[in-house]
């Protein structure tokens, strides 16, 4: 088994930020090698993976994900070069297109997704080598101090193509086991396209983790939580892509009426028990090894709120693989 990351749910305010200090400095002692934020509509996982730099000292720090259309590519890389000054070599950049219903609420046209990562890459690796993204007299643009690394959560296969051709590593979710297959050789595709070895493109794969002996509230906390993101189109066309065509259709037809309680119902057992890691922390190990087996060069967990208690799923994740 791969030392796995964790990748966390951000938050703002002053107890959000000291829980978010207390599960990164746990996962630092017990050696997990990467703790990740989400970003959501009041959060900024730049913002906050720079507060997560501060207050540790070798773990690697980063989003999973950032959205590129709320930042201008010379302001994400200004404020990623930033936080690699301040944690060199230790921050990984997870990137992505985010959801059309998260864009069309923040009143952004999301056109030409796979163009628009494009470009935002390219400009990054300009601007971490100190090139300058403007040419103004007497301007000296700032250079990363270490490597930063590029991921891209694509999970369309077109995206994982591009994946392979110009990020470090993909950050695929929502996968079970014998899904993942779609991303590895997406990713190969991609890598032998651009003239790269497919080895160069890390698949950090992230796995909701639910360490929790009672299989009927451990069923209960992953359903509720795939039945979520089952009610965004791209995650429900991977998961009609992976077989569970039923369970999409009755995801989203609930959902679509402000039924999640019914979409978390449309999700069967099947679905939950293979894209999931659930149970004791033997049985959650042995989940992270099948997805390893897979295709996966390492795993993020993703702690799953038991019975809606989100600080519960954490720490008995960090205490699972301690």
């Amino acid at each position: 088994m791969q030392t796995p990351g964790i990748l966390v749910m951000s938050g703002n305010g002053r107890e959000a930020l000291k829980r978010l200090s207390e599960y990164a400095k746990s996962a630092e002692q017990i050696g997990l090698r990467s703790f990740l934020v989400t970003e959501g509509p009041a959060t900024d996982g730049l913002a906050i993976s720079q507060f997560i730099a501060s207050v540790t000292t070798r773990i690697h720090v980063g989003t999973g994900i950032a959205n590129i259309y709320t930042r201008h590519p010379a302001l994400l890389a200004g404020h990623a070069i930033a936080i690699d000054a301040l944690a060199p070599g230790r921050l990984l950049l997870g990137l992505g297109t985010s959801h059309k219903p998260v864009n069309t609420a923040y009143g952004i046209n999301m056109d030409k997704p796979l163009t628009a990562l494009r470009d935002c890459v390219t400009a990054l690796r300009k601007a971490f080598r100190g090139e300058a993204m403007i040419d103004r007299p007497g301007f000296t643009a700032p250079k990363a101090e270490g490597k930063i690394s590029v991921y891209i959560a694509g999970i369309s296969p077109k995206s994982i193509e591009l994946t392979g051709e110009i990020a470090d590593g993909s950050l695929p979710l929502n996968y079970c086991p014998r899904g993942l297959k779609e991303v590895v050789d997406g990713i190969g595709r991609g890598a032998q396209r651009a003239g790269r070895d497919p080895k160069e493109v890390a698949v950090a794969l992230i796995m909701h983790c639910c360490v929790c002996t009672d299989r009927a509230l451990a069923l209960k906390s992953v359903k509720s939580t795939l039945a979520r993101y089952g009610s965004l189109p791209f995650y429900n066309r991977l998961f009609v892509r992976q077989g569970f065509v039923k369970e999409a259709e009755g995801i989203m037809a609930a959902a679509s009426k402000g039924d999640m309680a019914g979409a978390a119902a449309a999700v069967s057992d099947g679905m939950a028990e293979q894209t999931a890691a659930m149970g004791s922390a033997a049985d959650c190990k042995r989940k992270l090894e099948e997805f390893e087996r897979a295709g996966a060069a390492y795993v993020l967990l993703y702690p799953v709120p038991i019975d809606g208690n989100y600080d519960r799923g954490v720490r008995e994740v960090l205490h699972a693989f301690s």
